[in-house]
């Protein structure tokens, strides 16, 4: 894959994080939206955040697909996505006092709504762990296990004859069982005002996909969260409660994987976690200062300050193996200047025995030794850079470790916060 066939991509392309998240993906869709006719979001809900910043400002967007700043794309919010009606509709009036149009908006109808009673749910469980997950406390956790339940509502039921019914039932019985002291009449009287505003965006998304899949149309499909958050493959407990692999969007849109041309996997040039749970290659002291603080590493969902670690390539590798990534893109090279030496993970010991990273089991992922290898830093500012061969060589050199060791190209370098501080590599 060159720079053109990246920058000037045809066909279905997704974006992934091949870590615990937080790597940049809203910063790519924008970049990659403007040759969309689809973006397609699957996976996550309200606990998920992706910040972009461009010549209409900053946002942050946690419901609404990146790619809504291309007028020409229609956003889709497949059905798998967990839909918080008021924060879809705070989004919605960030981007009306912007100017920004969304009438390009389609949420699946099919879509869990997340509830007020998720939300407590979600805090009272949270209190009553014997050990602490570090969820959000958007309640996306209780809506899904509702979905799965099979006793959620959906994005439909706003717009159902019997809604005032099914909310009453519902809210009822979470007073009952869960003693959650709701007020019934007050919260159908808000989502009767937020059914007002998104009414007219309630749709079905996957003869949209479908018909565009078959006219050849560009579809980009925007993950939530990183690989390793993954509720199946995760770090468990210590995950979310949905797919934000490949596997994500097939339950989202009935596009089975291998209809997809481009797996675009995106990480850091460095690690970071957010919430509790395991992670092999946490940096302490002055180093991690530096990048907390070079890298404004502050959640965009949760506030929280963000873990850093040193970019661990046994995870991303066992991410790019099974998603099938064709390519990588990697965030915040610019963070690591001034770093010497910079350690790059690249196997795992237990009991000083080699292993591979295993899915589902945080504490299996607790008593990793991480093997490292060091290689050089450099000094010079590099946010001005926009070809690879002027990186400085120990820069370069960085990147190819990557690519050598997990066996893809990278392909967009982010060398800087803002929207055009990006190398496309040939």
């Amino acid at each position: 894959m060159n720079k053109e066939t990246l920058k000037n991509w045809r066909g279905t392309v997704a974006v992934m994080g091949v870590d615990w998240g937080d790597s940049g993906k809203g910063r790519l869709i924008d970049d990659l939206a403007s040759r969309a006719h689809i973006v397609a979001r699957y996976a996550g809900g309200s606990n998920t955040g992706h910040t972009v910043k461009n010549q209409y400002g900053r946002f942050a967007l946690h419901i609404i697909p990146s790619g809504i700043f291309n007028p020409k794309a229609i956003c889709l919010v497949g059905r798998n996505v967990a839909v918080d009606a008021e924060i879809l509709v705070e989004e919605m009036s960030q981007l009306d006092g912007s100017g920004i149009s969304y009438h390009n908006l389609i949420i699946d109808e099919q879509a869990s709504l997340t509830m007020p009673w998720h939300k407590l749910r979600d805090g009272l469980r949270e209190k009553r762990r014997d050990q602490i997950i570090g969820t959000t406390g958007h309640g996306v956790g209780p809506t899904y296990a509702d979905r799965t339940e099979r006793v959620g509502l959906l994005v439909k039921d706003l717009i159902s004859k019997d809604f005032k019914q099914k909310i009453e039932k519902e809210a009822q019985f979470q007073n009952e069982y869960y003693k959650l002291n709701l007020n019934v009449r007050a919260i159908y009287v808000k989502y009767t005002k937020l059914t007002a505003k998104i009414r007219k965006f309630i749709g079905k998304t996957i003869p949209i996909i479908r018909e565009a899949k078959n006219k050849g149309k560009n579809i980009l499909f925007e993950g939530a969260q990183g690989y390793f958050l993954d509720i199946d493959v995760g770090t468990y407990p210590f995950v979310t409660s949905s797919n934000p692999g490949i596997v994500g969007i097939w339950r989202c849109f009935d596009l089975h994987p291998s209809e997809i041309n481009q797996v675009i996997g995106i990480t850091k040039a460095y690690m970071t976690r957010v919430g509790e749970g395991p992670m092999p290659t946490k940096i302490s002291r002055e180093v991690a200062k530096h990048i907390v603080e070079k890298g404004k590493e502050i959640g965009t969902t949760t506030g929280r300050t963000r873990t850093p670690g040193w970019l661990d390539l046994v995870l991303i590798k066992a991410a790019v193996d099974i998603n099938k990534i064709t390519s990588l893109a990697v965030t915040k090279l610019d963070v690591l200047t001034g770093i010497s030496p910079i350690r790059i993970c690249v196997g795992y010991k237990i009991d000083g025995k080699d292993v591979d990273y295993l899915a589902h089991d945080a504490d299996f992922m607790a008593k990793i030794k991480p093997e490292y290898i060091e290689v050089a830093g450099w000094q010079e500012d590099i946010s001005d850079v926009r070809v690879f061969e002027r990186l400085p060589k120990n820069a370069q050199n960085y990147i190819k470790t990557i690519e050598k060791i997990v066996s893809v190209p990278v392909k967009f370098i982010a060398v800087g916060p803002e929207r055009g501080q990006v190398i496309w590599v040939d």
